[in-house]
């Protein structure tokens, strides 16, 4: 493991609220060692919100678990490029329950660390758990416990194989008149259908098909820009969050430093007038030597 990796693997171990702090303090002593590409790769890391921190906690305390989620990520990206609908069905139905399990999971190792997670974070555990599974990426973050953020996959790509249609029933009739469906089939093989291409028929399906693939693609692309956009828009709020963190940390510090000046001011003020009452009384014990000083003199000089 390289020292990045540790680094990154100390710091989505913590509590969200000391993440800023330590990684500050982490870049600022890789920076002094002279390790400036380090430094700021680490400054750019990003606090994780109290879902995923809950997530990162849980797999690094549960890696079995974690385990299975990864293992049925195989199996049903294994099952869709075989096409096999009744794997996928079945792997389907395994993916929610251990979807279920694995969020009740979370959600008990962040009570245990005191932590008690909202529905609606509750909520975001769950969407993760279903990205990762479909997502390749995700599912590396979530392996490693450095998740940043919640996540939720909505595209066509290999998410597909979570909605597994029902098989089509077959025909209550398979053959009539003597001539069954193998025969049909032989006679598509033949070519000795109905020619439908001169009817208009097959020339409207592929027109309507023409249509749904391209609005498909024009769908595909506004999820994208909204994906990027997405992306975008949660870059700038972990920015601004770090940065509130951070001057909440300094907020924090210059109270603190205040406050023991305010102390020190206060016992040099007293020290002060402890001085004060001092030099006073050494004046009244200045004058009143003086002034018998004088007398003594006096009386010498009348000898």
């Amino acid at each position: 493991m390289s020292r990045y990796d540790e680094i990154v693997d100390e710091l989505y171990g913590l509590t969200p609220d000391l993440f800023v702090k330590r990684r500050n303090e982490l870049a600022k002593e890789v920076k002094a060692e002279g390790e400036s590409a380090l430094a700021k790769n680490i400054s750019q890391l990003r606090r994780p919100t109290q879902a995923a921190w809950a997530i990162n906690q849980w797999v690094r305390a549960n890696p079995d678990d974690c385990g299975q989620i990864t293992a049925l990520a195989a199996d049903l990206s294994a099952a869709q490029r075989r096409s096999a609908v009744d794997a996928m069905r079945e792997l389907s139905r395994r993916r929610q329950e251990l979807i279920n399990s694995a969020a009740d999971g979370v959600a008990g190792t962040a009570d245990s660390l005191g932590v008690r997670l909202s529905d609606s974070a509750v909520r975001e555990v769950a969407a993760t758990l279903r990205a990762a599974i479909a997502d390749a990426e995700t599912l590396e973050r979530f392996r490693r416990g450095s998740l940043v953020t919640s996540a939720e996959y909505s595209g066509f790509g290999p998410a597909g194989v979570f909605v597994v249609p029902d098989l089509p029933a077959e025909p209550e009739h398979a053959a009539e008149d003597g001539v069954d469906a193998s025969s049909d089939v032989d006679a598509v093989a033949a070519g000795e259908t109905d020619e439908t291409d001169e009817t208009g028929e097959t020339d409207e399906d592929a027109a309507v098909r023409r249509e749904l693939e391209a609005r498909l693609s024009r769908a595909e692309e506004d999820e994208r820009t909204a994906r990027d956009g997405l992306g975008d828009a949660s870059t700038a709020v972990d920015e601004a969050s770090s940065e509130v963190d951070e001057l909440v940390a300094r907020a924090r510090e210059l109270r603190e430093q205040l406050s023991r000046v305010e102390d020190s001011l206060r016992f040099a003020r007293q020290r002060l007038s402890t001085a004060e009452r001092g030099r006073s009384d050494a004046k009244v014990a200045l004058r009143d030597a003086v002034a018998e000083s004088n007398k003594l003199r006096a009386a010498l000089t009348d000898l």
